[in-house]
């Protein structure tokens, strides 16, 4: 099956009238979520701004959806952004290539004239325009993306992520039975993690789906922490460090 491209309807010139939506998301592949954000600027209402982050969870709520209001100003310096860039040229590309997985991307702006501009892909081979329009809204979303994962930060998915690092790092030095300096430090906090109790609660919180769907748990998986830390190869190492 080849790989569709389209690039019908095209605009030659910036649409007419205010923008009054903006977006740009990132999907997973077989129903694996989507992440957001998108500017709403209907005339007559306060702007907002609104994220959501729940690529990679194939159930359940999204895991932040958060909303801000903003001034009119950061409406008026978007707009002046996508004109600059001319985004409004790529009005109609649809690249779709018959590929497994992935993400498929999409930026779209509505303005009150009633044009819009709609773009999106998925595979490979995208225009360069496209990718670089891609990264101007999502960098000008960047720092209310940013706030949202911050205020929606789950303290035991936290600590969970960074005793994952530290589970992770261990298990390549012993793969590859080579010491680093911080080795005893790690392994003797993952000891303490597991006899401490903290261990069992983070898995019961787990198993009652308390943790974001995206989290790496390998460290919590059954036995896996206390294999590692009885693991001989590591114990060879930490005699040598």
């Amino acid at each position: 099956m080849a790989t569709f491209i389209s690039g019908c309807g095209l605009l030659s010139r910036p649409p007419k009238g205010d923008l009054i939506y903006c977006s740009y998301a990132q999907t997973g592949a077989a129903g694996l979520g989507k992440d957001y954000c998108e500017l709403i600027a209907d005339e007559g209402k306060d702007p907002v701004i609104v994220v959501v982050l729940d690529e990679g969870n194939r159930f359940g709520d999204p895991e932040i959806h958060s909303t801000y209001q903003v001034d009119k100003s950061v409406v008026e310096d978007l707009a002046k952004l996508l004109a600059d860039a001319k985004v409004y040229r790529l009005n109609g590309y649809n690249l779709e290539e018959p590929i497994t997985g992935g993400h498929s991307y999409r930026i779209y702006q509505e303005y009150s004239s009633g044009e819009h501009v709609d773009a999106r892909w998925y595979g490979h081979g995208v225009k360069e325009s496209a990718l670089r329009a891609y990264n101007i809204i999502e960098h000008f979303f960047a720092p209310w993306r940013e706030q949202a994962v911050k205020e929606n930060t789950n303290p035991v998915a936290e600590r969970v992520s960074e005793m994952g690092q530290l589970f992770n790092r261990v298990g390549v030095a012993i793969r590859e039975e080579q010491a680093y300096p911080e080795l005893r430090e790690h392994v003797n906090a993952l000891a303490e993690y597991l006899e401490s109790g903290q261990w069992k609660e983070d898995f019961e919180a787990d198993e009652r789906g308390e943790l974001p769907a995206r989290l790496n748990r390998g460290v919590l998986s059954e036995d896996g922490l206390y294999n590692l830390l009885q693991d001989p190869v590591l114990a060879k190492l930490l005699e040598q460090n």
